[in-house]
């Protein structure tokens, strides 16, 4: 199966993937981590965005092909995006899953200004201002979980989601 876990900046998505990731033994493809490793000091540019995206897509396919549900954690916030790595999936013949991560804003604001310099993401808050404004819609089945309840209960709700 693939999982595309998708949200704005500190809603929590890369702390749900990751868990989710261990939980299930699933390879784990992270935007943030994908960048780091391929753009030493990255711009985040238009191009950067279409690159970063082409590696994680690469690296899903090879995960799928080999048997291995995967995880891909990044905004998606344009919906072309996540149709790419659900056809990814589709071409495969293995189910897909979207969870959106929500977070209020204020919540989302002081999650921010906690975030450690170096750490795997460098977006802020003006990062995640400009991305709410183009966040395009998720359409057809997911499953939107608020960030805000503890780990516990959301990797509890996600898996039901699942069916596992």
């Amino acid at each position: 199966m693939l999982i595309i876990v998708c949200g704005l900046p500190g809603s929590g998505k890369s702390s749900l993937a990751r868990a989710l990731a261990k939980s299930l033994r699933a390879a784990y493809i992270s935007s943030d981590i994908t960048r780091k490793k391929m753009f030493k000091q990255p711009s985040y540019s238009e191009q950067e965005k279409v690159a970063v995206y082409a590696g994680m897509a690469a690296r899903a396919e090879d995960a799928i092909r080999s048997g291995r549900d995967t995880i891909v954690d990044a905004t998606f916030y344009l919906r072309n995006e996540r149709e790419r790595f659900a056809g990814i999936a589709k071409n495969a013949s293995t189910p897909v899953f979207t969870i959106v991560c929500r977070l209020d804003e204020r919540n989302t604001e002081r999650r921010l200004g906690r975030r450690r310099k170096g750490g795997p993401s460098d977006a802020d808050y003006e990062v995640y201002l400009k991305l709410k404004e183009r966040f395009e819609p998720v359409e057809g089945p997911h499953l939107e979980v608020d960030s805000s309840l503890p780990k516990a209960e959301i990797l509890k709700r996600v898996i039901g989601y699942l069916g596992r």
